[in-house]
């Protein structure tokens, strides 16, 4: 079974290697979409959604300056970087992260997918 989750976060970044006004300092709110998959238990649920929330919340780079955990964080590599470790967390509850999509704007997005 497949449970989908959509957080937002906001966090400032800068593009190192970017010839263009990204490579100046500059912020985006961003969308997280997670596709989660695990089996569906006796109660019904795949797992409480209240906890994946939490999970999902205690590890977003929310006002954070992305360069200070990815060293050219493109929203290709910030994917990169929260499908591992968010992947690592819910690995731990028994679940498997699917994919990933990273909005950087409401028409601009990086999808991971494992």
């Amino acid at each position: 079974m497949l449970i989908k989750l959509i957080r937002s976060f906001s966090s400032a970044h800068r593009l190192p290697h970017y010839d263009g006004p990204c490579h100046n300092l500059h912020g985006h709110t961003w969308k997280a979409v997670f596709i989660i998959e695990g089996p569906v238990k006796e109660d019904g649920m795949v797992c409480d959604f209240k906890v994946v929330k939490k999970l999902l919340e205690d590890n977003l780079p929310d006002h954070q300056f992305l360069n200070d955990r990815v060293e050219n964080p493109t929203a290709e590599n910030l994917a990169q970087f929260l499908f591992a470790k968010i992947g690592a967390e819910l690995a731990k509850t028994g679940l498997k992260l699917k994919t990933l999509e990273i909005w950087e704007s409401e028409n601009a997005a990086a999808v991971m997918e494992g």
